[in-house]
């Protein structure tokens, strides 16, 4: 769905309402908006264990190692976290790429400054009599929100198995996995997109997997880092230390995975032994280089996109990505 039409829709009442929530929930947590100094509000989609460099930097506050305080608000899928951002709720946001993309598109002026979730770690799962994608023709799909990459990728999916994505199939907004895997169990859909651990409690409870997304691309940006340009040029060295507080979270998580798990499993509410399977899934595709995927991938991406209507047109990286604040190389 455009994001103009999204910011007129009537779920943008449910949108705003739904920040409010998290922001005074992160209030009583300590969270705030930025005001100045070496503080930085950073917004999350939703709860999700690919996060896990996040809840290790915040669990272990290594942060504090480059004299930050991040304050972090959790919200309930990429629209309102990007409503967030655009009001100047949140300094940083870590989450889709459609998000800041489809903000860039709509005319709103935002940049990526940091990739590094390169992960095909999504999932498709159907009830037991739903074999295949193809199959899952006339039923419920369910997805975080609308014009996020999980319906983004959940429409390319439905296009790949020759179903049209916009009539054969009837696309869900449901929120996090976890309440998406209630409402399967309920009976209020028939099939659904899911990341570690849903997937293994997918499984468990007798639900098919239709298909993976790793079957279809090689990579995919998973989440990126992202926020209005104002905030990144009125405080360099603040966005340059977050950035680099990322990257050795992330060189952090793969080099000591278990300790990223406990943070993971603290912060989703799972246990450890799920935490470290979540983890072992994707950890191969997380680059503390904060690289975006592969050429190929990101055909893949756009494609996906333009095919689903979720873009108009490819936008240039020129329009969108920020590479000054990136890790170098050697």
């Amino acid at each position: 769905m455009p994001w103009k039409k999204l910011f007129r829709s009537r779920r943008t009442r449910f949108a705003i309402a739904g920040i409010a929530v998290a922001l005074a929930a992160s209030a009583c947590s300590g969270s705030g908006s930025a005001s100045g100094g070496d503080t930085i509000t950073l917004g999350l989609p939703v709860q999700a264990t690919t996060l896990a460099p996040v809840y290790l930097a915040t669990d272990k506050n290594l942060w504090k190692d480059h004299n930050l305080t991040v304050k972090v608000v959790t919200f309930k899928g990429d629209a309102e976290l990007a409503k967030a951002v655009l009001s100047g709720d949140v300094d940083v946001a870590v989450g889709s790429l459609t998000g800041p993309l489809t903000a860039e598109e709509a005319g709103q002026d935002v940049k990526v400054i940091y990739g590094g979730f390169d992960m095909t770690a999504f999932a498709w799962y159907a009830i037991p009599e739903i074999r295949s994608v193809a199959e899952g023709k006339g039923k419920n799909w369910g997805v975080t929100t609308l014009g996020s990459s999980t319906d983004l990728l959940t429409r390319f999916a439905a296009a790949k198995a020759g179903l049209n994505p916009n009539s054969d199939i009837k696309v869900v907004q449901g929120g996090a996995s976890a309440a998406r895997l209630a409402a399967m169990k309920a009976g209020q859909l028939q099939a659904n997109i899911f990341t570690q651990p849903q997937t293994i409690y997918a499984e468990k409870e007798g639900y098919n997997k239709i298909m993976d997304l790793k079957d279809l691309v090689d990579g995919y940006p998973m989440h990126v880092t992202w926020g209005k340009p104002q905030f990144m040029d009125s405080n360099p060295d603040r966005a340059k230390r977050f950035i680099d507080t990322l990257s050795s979270a992330m060189q952090m998580t793969k080099d000591q995975p278990d300790v990223a798990a406990q943070s993971v499993a603290s912060a989703n509410k799972i246990s450890l032994e799920d935490a470290k399977a979540s983890i072992a899934e994707w950890i191969d595709q997380l680059y503390p280089d904060g690289r975006m995927p592969s050429a190929s991938a990101m055909d893949a991406f756009w494609d996906m996109g333009l095919q689903g209507k979720v873009f108009k047109s490819r936008l240039p990286d020129s329009q969108w990505l920020d590479s000054r604040f990136l890790p170098k190389t050697s």
